[in-house]
């Protein structure tokens, strides 16, 4: 269990924390258009090749579609290769939406400050606003509702597990490691976080770690 105490952020990674993920629907559809070695590219923590470049946004969605088609020999629309991109992306449970809306409705330290939800994630500018579009900003809501600041690795032009992402969102912030806590399904993020001295959880595939928040949310 995290103490709160102190706090002043909580920091939520997306992908396989957030939303479920299913890296190898989307391995399997790149490798049936003809990227063949997709599955040594595609990560569910670290991405290689054309896909890390994106996710550290050396690239923009309309290079990595004319690099990926150029390398490979492909003549597929943008909206071809997306879709296989997409199918990394399962789901949001419905429990994960509650939690996060109820943590950013306002929940508080000892000193009665109200701790800031926060997103830091490894992603592009293909899937993250895919997901946007499917699970937030629908039916009148908005991602506002529930972080107050999204770190994204394509935007910051850095990833995770480096250390300089980290210390950028604290700066960007205003706090202090020890007055952050730090959720990741990556073992190499957690173990970056907790050496520069932030409280972390390594969450475990499909896990309900709803528990996690019970001392704080009234």
């Amino acid at each position: 269990m995290f103490d709160f105490k102190n706090v002043k952020a909580i920091i939520f990674d997306f992908g396989g924390v957030i939303i479920n993920l299913n890296r190898q629907a989307s391995v399997d559809k790149l490798i049936e258009l003809g990227v063949k070695d997709a599955d040594s590219m595609l990560d569910n923590y670290v991405q290689s090749g054309l896909f890390a470049q994106l996710e550290a946004g050396e690239i923009n969605a309309d290079q990595f579609h004319n690099l990926l088609r150029e390398k490979y020999q492909l003549s597929l629309t943008d909206e071809v290769i997306d879709d296989a991109f997409y199918r990394f992306l399962l789901d949001i449970p419905d429990y994960k939406m509650k939690l996060i809306r109820k943590l950013h409705d306002g929940v508080y330290n000892a000193k009665g400050k109200r701790i800031r939800i926060l997103v830091l994630s490894n992603t592009n500018e293909i899937q993250f606003p895919y997901c946007m579009r499917k699970f937030f900003n629908v039916g009148g809501d908005s991602v506002d509702n529930y972080f107050d600041k999204l770190y994204l690795s394509y935007e910051m032009k850095m990833t995770k597990p480096s250390d300089e992402i980290f210390l950028k969102l604290l700066s960007e912030e205003g706090i202090k490691p020890e007055e952050a806590v730090f959720l990741d399904d990556g073992p190499a993020n957690i173990e970056t976080a907790k050496r520069l001295g932030m409280q972390v959880y390594h969450v475990s595939p499909n896990e309900d770690y709803s528990r996690l928040f019970v001392d704080i949310i009234k």
